[in-house]
């Protein structure tokens, strides 16, 4: 077998390859950095040879290469033997491309004194790759969010009333079923309140149907200002409304009705043709006291609408105990 010789494998690498003696002077350069010396500065290998190379790092650092002075605390810290390499990625940029390079120096044993081996490997590949990479991930992040947020809209619009904007049915049954399961398992007491607006198709008919949905807004606007955070308001269909009121009972919830039924009659009004003041008709039932069930419990509530309408309108009714339980 033949001799192998330690030039040649260092000739054979691509890293950019300097020795370095006790005192940071080059001593040698592989063919690697003499082909990038004569690229990118125009000097032969020999030219190196004998420069110090930590002084070039600091007259770096001087003139303001923030990659210099890295460089420079490193390449002591290895002379010093206080660690025993050290690695630094950096930018080396060229007049048509930006480039990238990772730094290692080591320590190696030379007679008395311990020298160093600078390398320097163009990683501008792998970095790109990186920087796609990134920018994959990023877009893919942001087209999530995208798609979160639209999928976050779809389900507010598929829950909200486009006219008053407030929950629609839907909205109303899916929290009401966890509320009334939540009642029933801590025996707390909740309230349903059942309005609609009276002769809302007289409204209609003589106002025409802008003001009508203009009406149904203003009753949407009033109850919501006369709730709690925790209570549920939803148009329950044409121009009636629902509201769950959690941890309440029929006297609390009448309270409640009256606050709202009085607010809309002195601020709902339809000015033409002629002068008309909304009124509502409330109904309502209360858990545990009519129902045991939300179906049943609205029904309650609707039977007590009813009776409001059926004895005037304008005014709130609450459901008998004694009329019967769901």
């Amino acid at each position: 077998m033949n001799e192998i010789s330690i030039e040649d494998v260092l000739n054979s690498l691509s890293s950019h390859i300097a020795v370095l003696d006790s005192h940071a002077r080059i001593i040698y350069v592989n063919q690697a950095w003499a082909r990038f010396a004569r690229a990118n500065a125009s000097l032969d290998r020999g030219a190196y040879i004998g420069v110090n190379y930590l002084s070039v790092c600091e007259d770096a650092a001087r003139q303001g290469d923030r990659w210099a002075a890295p460089a420079c605390s490193g390449i002591r810290a290895v002379m010093d033997g206080a660690q025993s390499d050290f690695i630094l990625e950096y930018p080396c940029d060229s007049p048509t491309e930006k480039r990238w390079f990772i730094m290692h120096v080591t320590r190696y044993a030379a007679g008395p004194a311990a020298n160093l081996v600078v390398s320097h490997e163009d990683i501008t590949a792998r970095k790109r790759a990186e920087d796609e990479l990134l920018r994959a991930k990023i877009a893919l992040e942001n087209a999530n969010r995208e798609l979160d947020l639209a999928l976050e809209r779809e389900q507010r619009l598929s829950r909200t009333d486009g006219l008053t904007q407030i929950g629609n049915r839907r909205y109303f049954f899916d929290l009401a079923t966890h509320e009334f399961a939540e009642a029933k398992r801590y025996a707390r007491g909740l309230a349903i309140v059942l309005f609609d607006i009276d002769h809302f198709k007289r409204i209609n008919d003589t106002a025409g149907h802008q003001s009508g949905d203009e009406v149904l807004r203003c009753v949407a606007r009033i109850a919501e200002r006369h709730l709690r955070e925790v209570d549920i308001l939803a148009r329950y269909g044409g121009e009636e409304f629902i509201v769950l009121l959690p941890d309440s009972d029929a006297a609390g919830a009448a309270n409640v009705a009256e606050r709202i039924r009085t607010s809309i009659a002195g601020t709902c009004q339809v000015a033409e043709p002629t002068p008309l003041t909304v009124t509502i008709s409330v109904g309502i039932a209360q858990f545990p006291g009519n129902a045991t069930q939300l179906g049943p419990l609205i029904q309650c509530a609707d039977r007590a609408l009813y009776e409001a309408k059926r004895s005037g309108r304008n005014r709130t009714v609450v459901f008998a105990a004694q009329a019967g339980h769901g």
